[in-house]
């Protein structure tokens, strides 16, 4: 196209805009509504106007008589396709060069790799946008939650599927690192939690990496200071300790990261050779849960007293960690066979994880006591997209939107365009 045709579908469109705004500009006193409607129709118009024109252009320029073949060969034109490619601002119609390699008797549209079509015929900014509304809802949903949102994207359930599970599995090539040198402590968190799948129940593991912050509210202004983080995977729990690790050894540099984990003996498994420089915190909510047995055990018949006790224990934790509690369950005398098993397990238990529960030195240095950080994210990652009623996974289908998932939410405005994808080889045309 020459400069003065170019020019002249400028000034087309340009007219054409300013007719539709003599004819339908809203009379004086419009309810807000109209006005509304009217500047969002118009807006929509005029894009998906310039952007018909603008593929239109681009799909059918003709780079020469032959192209590079998939197959090693030389394609020579025959002549142009159609397609209908679905953009962020609607179905577009474009005529796109068509080659065939007598090679390999098949044909391609370079134009296809050049506009970075994905699945569907996708252009990137609506993969992107189909894959934000893909890792918050379910697939079969975002058909409503384009029309609620004025989006004019027209994809079927399957086609959404495939343009989340592209992007999603885009992003694990990609390491997402939103944050710079820690400013504070750094704490990290590993846990887990169930996904329903066709070959049965199958753990997704959780991580997050942060920094913690005493003074933050609950607003998200005051959530982003805390600089999370997150991990998923249905995979090994070893790459999930190792990704997490790294990234809060890069944001701590030389200092010590505080592992904060709810007790389960797996938690600590091989955390010297990912992360040497540490402090392993035991929950204090979890030792809060253990002290509760023991109340009720110690005062089986009297409440009040077991409340007591336990709120005692808990002000003896914080003020000078386990000594108390373990002077305590040394000294008891247990008179049933029960409370005598629980005592065993009990003082076995905060015997072996004393080191985990110097609160007073933890809350000293910055570091978290609480694994809250990775329970939410368990729910925020994990339950609260994967885990609704019926919802049953295959595992190659569940990681990319976990991925999506956590990239959400360690970057809410993160342009996922980057990892829109095209096509890896042009798919053949029929030569016929």
């Amino acid at each position: 196209m020459s400069p003065e045709e170019r020019e002249q579908r400028i000034r087309a469109i340009a007219e054409r805009l300013a007719e539709r705004l003599a004819e339908q500009w809203p009379e004086a006193g419009s309810d807000i509504n109209d006005l509304e409607d009217f500047a969002e129709r118009l807006g929509r118009e005029v894009q998906r106007e310039i952007t018909d024109e603008a593929l239109t252009e681009d799909a059918a320029r003709q780079d020469g008589s032959q192209s590079a073949c998939p197959c090693g060969g030389t394609a020579n034109y025959q002549r142009h396709h159609a397609l209908t490619l679905v953009t962020a601002a609607g179905r577009c119609r474009v005529r796109r060069p068509y080659y065939y390699c007598r090679r390999c008797s098949r044909g391609h549209c370079p134009a296809d790799t050049r506009l970075r079509l994905g699945p569907a015929n996708t252009t990137p900014r609506a993969q992107a946008r189909i894959a934000v509304l893909a890792a918050l809802e379910p697939y079969v949903q975002v058909a409503d939650l384009c029309v609620q949102l004025g989006l004019p994207l027209e994809l079927d359930v399957k086609s959404t599927e495939q343009v989340a599970q592209a992007v999603g599995h885009c992003l694990g090539s990609v390491a997402l690192r939103p944050h710079g040198p820690a400013t504070r402590p750094v704490a990290v968190g590993f846990d887990g939690v169930m996904l329903r799948t066709w070959e049965g129940k199958k753990e997704a593991r959780v991580g997050v990496v942060y920094e913690p912050d005493w003074e933050a509210g609950r607003t998200p202004a005051d959530e982003a200071r805390l600089h999370k983080e997150y991990f998923a995977t249905t995979g090994s729990r070893e790459s999930l300790v190792a990704a997490v690790c790294r990234r809060a050894r890069e944001r701590a540099g030389a200092g010590v990261v505080a592992v904060v984990c709810d007790g389960a003996a797996l938690d600590w498994v091989d955390l010297e050779a990912y992360l040497p420089h540490r402090v392993e915190i035991l929950d204090f909510y979890h030792v809060l849960e253990r002290v509760g047995q023991l109340a009720q055990a110690l005062h089986p018949e009297a409440p009040v007293a077991a409340a007591a006790w336990q709120a005692e224990q808990k002000q003896a934790l914080l003020a000078g960690g386990p000594a108390s509690l373990l002077r305590c369950l040394r000294a008891w005398e247990p008179a049933s066979e029960a409370a005598q098993a629980l005592r065993r397990e009990q003082l076995a238990y905060f015997t072996r994880q004393q080191g985990r529960m110097r609160y007073p030195d933890f809350l000293r240095w910055g570091f978290p006591v609480g694994s809250g950080a990775v329970e939410g994210a368990c729910k925020h990652v994990v339950s609260d997209r994967c885990r609704r009623s019926g919802m049953r996974w295959k595992l190659p289908t569940a990681d990319p939107l976990l991925r999506l998932r956590a990239a959400l939410l360690t970057q809410p405005r993160l342009d996922f365009r980057q990892f829109a994808v095209s096509r890896s080889a042009p798919p053949a045309v029929p030569a016929a």
